[in-house]
């Protein structure tokens, strides 16, 4: 949905909820999710409105709907006669991303794998035509990846470079897909992820400052750009998406993490999410247990224990490697996992969650609407482990229901700064 307020008039907040929430391996259950799940929640929440939705088309989908007329025409009737309009897209997971055993695979392919470049480029390409074709079409399209791969996977610098090399060929693709075309402005979010080739904030800006560097001479060599306006577009088109949970699961500081996130360029978007915190873990057993009960064969789930008295952290891939260096970790006077949870829960079963960090990143970018690209806020819940949460996490109601309260939460913060649906 789109936001406006009236001391801001010439900027505006879209809020949406990414479809990777519901799994969709093909194009017929990708429709089916957007019937059952975010027909019902636009009528509830913005009737009469638009419906601003985060996409997430896995690689064999993104593929047909960039070359099938007939598939494309399928998704974009469906969106454009709902008013629903494709904002954001998540272009991190590749496929399968609900299937067990994924784990670190979610990653794959790298940014040195050209498969990823082709994702990318497709799912850009897709979600730009699509948002054209909308109700209401945005200033600008923001589309989210991961930061280069797996930290695990990383040889040092050589692999480093040849992760920004492939982004470098992305921001030209981008720009190639947008030039000389009237409409909505493409824009590349990095997620920096706990564990990855950027774990935090301050890593990946370190890297989007070589990125862009690449990015900039090959909009040169390619697309005839002059220098500074290669520069220019290569800060435009390789930007950060800020995940809040990632950033509270390594104790970033929010005003911090948003002052990162728009180092070199602004912000592509903030998703939207908690994580799960245990305090004074060696004196709470019971919800310990909770805590180490939540491993399963999905997705990652990295935690990060901060050692009391300032003495650092402790630092684990997932779950399932904290019991064979218990002592370590009980020593630590917080633990943070990332779980993503729904952002208006503030406690489960003894465990509480990082919501205040969410609130404070939000508050962050909301105090700066000058720094938007193209006026525009991207804001995007994504809560995709929801099939996994315990029932007094997921609360009363099914899905829909559950997802409505993260809404209204949301909405609640926002109107709370002024900001009201149009």
């Amino acid at each position: 949905m789109r936001l406006k307020h009236p001391d801001f008039p010439d900027r505006s907040v879209w809020l949406g909820y990414c479809l990777n929430l519901h799994p969709g391996e093909d194009l017929p259950a990708i429709l089916q999710g957007i019937r059952e799940i975010t027909l019902p929640l636009r009528e509830r929440l913005a009737p009469g409105a638009v419906f601003g939705v985060g996409l997430y088309l896995p690689a064999s989908v993104a593929r047909i709907l960039a070359s099938d007329s007939d598939a494309f025409d399928s998704l974009a009737g469906l969106l454009r006669e709902n008013s629903l309009v494709p904002f954001t897209a998540n272009s991190f997971p590749f496929g399968n991303f609900h299937t067990e055993g994924l784990k670190a695979d979610v990653y794959a392919p790298a940014w040195d794998d050209p498969r990823r470049l082709e994702f990318t480029l497709d799912v850009a390409g897709v979600t730009r035509r699509l948002a054209l074709d909308s109700a209401q079409v945005p200033a600008r399209v923001s589309v989210s990846t991961h930061p280069g791969g797996y930290g695990a996977w990383s040889e040092g610098p050589a692999t480093l470079h040849a992760y920004s090399r492939g982004l470098a060929q992305a921001a030209s693709g981008l720009w190639a897909l947008q030039a000389g075309e009237s409409g909505p402005r493409l824009s590349l979010g990095l997620e920096a992820e706990p564990r990855a080739s950027a774990g935090d904030s301050a890593e990946l800006a370190e890297f989007l400052v070589v990125a862009r560097m690449r990015a900039a001479r090959v909009l040169r060599e390619d697309q005839g750009l002059d220098a500074a306006h290669a520069e220019q577009v290569a800060g435009e088109m390789l930007s950060t998406c800020l995940d809040t949970c990632h950033a509270a699961v390594e104790f970033e500081v929010p005003s911090h993490a948003w002052r990162n996130a728009n180092l070199g360029g602004a912000a592509s978007k903030v998703q939207l999410s908690s994580a799960l915190v245990l305090r004074e873990p060696a004196d709470h057993e019971d919800a310990r247990n909770v805590f180490l009960g939540l491993d399963e064969p999905c997705y990652l789930h990295q935690v990060t224990g901060r050692r009391a008295n300032g003495g650092g952290h402790e630092r684990a891939s997932d779950l399932n490697e904290l019991p064979g260096d218990l002592d370590a970790w009980l020593a630590c006077n917080e633990w943070r996992c990332h779980f993503h949870v729904p952002v208006n829960l503030v406690e489960m079963q003894g465990l509480t969650t990082t919501r205040a960090e969410l609130e404070g990143i939000l508050d962050a970018a909301l105090d700066h609407p000058d720094s938007w690209p193209a006026g525009e806020l991207h804001l995007e819940l994504e809560t995709y482990t929801w099939n996994l949460l315990p029932a007094a996490a997921r609360g009363e109601g099914g899905l829909v229901d559950g997802i409505e309260r993260e809404y209204r939460h949301a909405l609640d913060r926002l109107a709370k700064r002024g900001w009201r649906i149009q």
